[in-house]
């Protein structure tokens, strides 16, 4: 990219990023559209392969999964409605998913290294659950963050791409 494309993307990620960072409530709309369409995917795929797998413990991960299709669909079929029961759905999934993990590490007798995992999901999800309104804040404040520190350091990295990209060759 050229100096002129670098400054104009990096002004132009700077712009979305403080949209996003003043209008959190917006980002998270647009974020979950997408989010719904993945979360449908991802979880439709990990109940065919708990349908199919031979472990008695699979039956752990087809419970966190259903509610992840639920959770798909409110988010795809309205978002206004998603923004208001999204986080008490996440706060819920996090916790179902936290638990049906947990129970399948102490039931399988897995490494007790694992349990970190499951543990945070369980924490997390009460969070949630408790406090709706932080997942909602904090997606588009983190976003815009994001997008406005890209936004500086493509500008301030465009003398580096220069010299990055003149890569002298010998014959």
């Amino acid at each position: 990219m050229n100096k002129k494309g670098s400054y104009i993307l990096g002004v132009f990620l700077i712009i979305f990023g403080i949209l996003f960072i003043f209008s959190p409530a917006n980002t998270f709309e647009t974020i979950v559209l997408i989010a719904g369409v993945s979360i449908i995917l991802f979880n439709v795929i990990r109940i065919l392969f708990a349908l199919k797998s031979d472990n008695p413990y699979a039956a752990y991960s087809i419970t966190g999964s259903i509610v992840g299709v639920i959770f798909g669909f409110i988010l795809i079929s309205s978002r206004d409605t998603a923004i208001k029961v999204i986080p008490v759905l996440l706060g819920i999934w996090l916790l179902v998913t936290g638990i049906s993990s947990f129970l399948f590490l102490f039931k399988s007798h897995a490494n007790s290294g694992l349990i970190v995992r499951p543990v945070l999901k369980i924490i997390l999800g009460a969070i949630t659950f408790a406090l709706p309104i932080i997942p909602v804040i904090a997606t588009g404040i983190v976003l815009g963050i994001i997008l406005v520190l890209a936004g500086v350091t493509t500008i301030v990295n465009v003398k580096d791409e220069e010299v990055i990209y003149k890569v002298k060759v010998k014959k």
